[in-house]
């Protein structure tokens, strides 16, 4: 699930783009993300872009968040 960085509203769709409640555009590191992969980019998951199920919230590898839960 992510969270809109300026007024903290969950967004229950994965494929959101934009914050249901203020509009604002949702990022993670600057980037959309549009698959829940780690957000460790030295993590050998990162590089292969595994994709984790959507309500995963940290990488079983090295730890790190992944893109929905940052």
């Amino acid at each position: 699930m992510i969270r809109c960085s300026k007024c903290g509203a969950e967004q229950y769709r994965v494929e959101s783009r934009f914050c249901l409640k203020c509009g604002e555009a949702l990022s993670v590191n600057g980037e959309t993300p549009t698959q829940n992969i780690c957000t460790n980019n030295e993590c050998d998951w990162h590089k292969t872009k595994f994709i984790y199920p959507d309500d995963a919230r940290f990488c079983d590898v090295c730890g790190s968040p992944t893109a929905y839960n940052k």
